[in-house]
């Protein structure tokens, strides 16, 4: 992947609508984005309803009946300067509503981010991940997932530090219910033969299933800790990310294996055997020198990769569409 200088300045926008399909991980990646490139952004959740649904990202006849609103509904009145979306379902709405707004002359632009997988036409921009292997005029590419865990999210956000957490950290996505059955106890020793005697913070995907849930306690030891789903106490996931020694995430989560990646912190992969997906592998392959094996950590200096929303913002594409100084149309 190429990468360009940073723009240091940046032109925002004065009003981004995020559109969400109510799924957290394309709410946050559409919101990280609206907050770099707008003074003011307004959060939109939607549902889409059936058949429409079924449809997305196209978007068939009497779709304006499928579209509902949760909580407070667009201000049509007052357009936005630019619209953001994540996921297919979002992106039919962005599109619907861009569709909509544009009649009235507005300079909207509408960034989708994914491959929503229909004409990329539709979008004045696409952000879509290298593993996706998609290319084209009004596409940027980047490496992983976008995430809020930048730099200086990293130097500067104390909030979130737990007292007394376990300098050990296991990240555990979602993988195929036979990585319990069959090599989760093998690796989790492998970790107590690295650190002996540490104990060990777990956390867990609220996509664990109540039977994998059930298999990782069994093999843990009363020291160990395990955050997951309907607990009350707070999730320790960005709490790990800024203080453990060490992390271990399994390799079925691209956001989760990106956002540790942006740490200082050694990244162990767990499950990597049970995982099919050739995307998976692309995306590990594409970050091979960042993944640690089995070895205990020796203070070797950990360089985190690139944050991905600078590598984004500094495309020229990107320049262009806000016009921004750096852009060649700005000079």
């Amino acid at each position: 992947m190429q990468y360009y200088k940073p723009c240091m300045r940046l032109n925002k926008v004065n009003l981004c609508w995020v559109l969400s399909d109510g799924r957290k991980g394309h709410e946050i990646q559409s919101l990280t984005l609206a907050e770099r490139l707008a003074n003011k952004h307004h959060a939109h959740q939607f549902v889409i309803q059936q058949p429409w649904e079924t449809f997305t990202p196209r978007i068939i006849p009497g779709f304006q009946n499928g579209l509902k609103w949760h909580g407070q509904k667009p201000d049509f009145s007052l357009p936005p300067d630019l619209i953001i979306t994540t996921g297919k379902k979002a992106a039919a709405a962005g599109k619907f509503i861009a569709q909509k707004l544009k009649k009235g002359a507005t300079e909207l632009k509408h960034i989708q981010i994914l491959n929503p997988k229909d004409n990329h036409a539709y979008y004045d921009l696409l952000l879509i991940p290298d593993h996706d292997q998609k290319t084209g005029l009004n596409i940027i590419n980047y490496p992983g997932s976008l995430h809020p865990f930048s730099p200086q999210w990293f130097k500067h956000s104390k909030q979130n530090l737990i007292q007394n957490l376990p300098s050990l950290g296991i990240i555990l996505g979602s993988p195929p219910t036979k990585y319990f059955n069959q090599s989760f106890k093998a690796e989790l020793q492998k970790i107590r033969n690295l650190y002996p005697d540490q104990a060990i913070q777990l956390c867990g995907s609220p996509r664990l299933s109540n039977k994998q849930i059930i298999k990782i306690k069994a093999v843990l030891t009363s020291k160990d800790m395990f955050w997951y789903k309907d607990q009350n106490d707070t999730n320790p996931y960005q709490a790990l990310l800024q203080q453990s020694k060490h992390l271990f995430v399994t390799a079925d989560s691209i956001n989760m294996m990106n956002e540790c990646a942006s740490t200082d912190i050694p990244v162990t992969l767990l499950a990597k055997q049970h995982i099919t997906s050739k995307k998976h592998h692309r995306f590990i392959e594409s970050m091979a020198p960042r993944w640690q094996g089995f070895v205990s950590h020796n203070d070797e200096l950990i360089q985190p990769i690139p944050y991905v929303l600078d590598v984004m913002l500094a495309n020229p594409r990107f320049q262009k569409l806000l016009n921004s100084p750096c852009s060649s149309k700005s000079g």
